[in-house]
């Protein structure tokens, strides 16, 4: 840290640029009294509505600091802590109250790969205690396009948040559900269409038959395909799909 004539070291070094943003003049009035006042040895009134633009409070405090030896304005030749040689600029230095607020990094960081979802939309829940994810707006999204780097938004919006594996009819583009129909008898592991089958009454020796939860037997149907997509997007399917409103997918494949 610097330091003056007489070895006097500030805890705190200010950008004056900084005052006019955050509207703090008052710590400028504060600092010019609490030096005289730290001078002379006596408590200094300086509430803004003992001046006015006739008797203003740098003129009040200044004539002071004249008086007690030190320039008007309050500035002091200061010196480099390193070099030891005298700074070529006014550096102000006075006493004010200045509280200290206790924002560690430690107490704010936040940062996980998986944990917690919401059992409802599957994304990570929110909340640094809870051990959840950071939101990723629309802004955060605007940047990362801005910078050429669309890719990460799959991994951001997708692969770390709600990735799932869902079953696509191609025919008819429904997003289907494995507890709505079941395998077929001999299609292990597949799900089928049932608004894309047919009833299977009297046509058990023509191809492959496959019963729903309801023990309803259907034929045709397994023209399906394994997309993975975001859990929200299934949710948004079965959300228009209570509206009577059908969203239809396109596979490519």
């Amino acid at each position: 840290m610097p330091f003056s004539e007489s070895g006097m070291q500030p805890d705190v070094i200010i950008n004056p640029h900084a005052f006019p943003s955050r509207m703090t003049i008052g710590m400028f009035v504060e600092s010019l009294a609490g030096k005289v006042g730290a001078l002379n040895g006596r408590s200094q009134d300086a509430t803004p509505f003992r001046f006015s633009e006739e008797n203003t409070a740098a003129d009040h405090f200044g004539e002071q600091l004249v008086q007690a030896g030190f320039n008007f304005h309050g500035n002091e030749p200061m010196y480099s802590g390193i070099l030891g040689t005298e700074f070529n600029a006014d550096v102000y230095i006075g006493c004010v109250f200045y509280q200290r607020l206790r924002h560690m990094v430690n107490d704010k960081f936040q940062v996980r790969t998986t944990g917690p979802v919401h059992a409802l939309t599957q994304q990570p829940i929110k909340g640094r205690k809870r051990f959840g994810g950071i939101r990723f707006g629309e802004m955060e999204r605007d940047s990362m396009i801005a910078h050429g780097t669309s890719f990460l938004l799959k991994d951001r919006l997708m692969n770390c948040s709600d990735y799932t594996l869902s079953w696509i009819c191609k025919d008819c583009g429904s997003v289907l559900s494995p507890l709505s129909t079941v395998s077929g008898t001999g299609g292990a592991g597949s799900v089928r269409c049932k608004s894309c089958a047919l009833p299977a009454d009297g046509f058990e020796k023509q191809g492959e038959v496959w019963e729903d939860g309801g023990g309803l037997r259907w034929k045709g149907g397994e023209n399906t395909s394994v997309v993975a997509l975001p859990h929200v997007f299934k949710y948004l399917a079965a959300e228009l799909a209570c509206m009577s409103i059908k969203l239809s997918c396109k596979t490519s494949s």
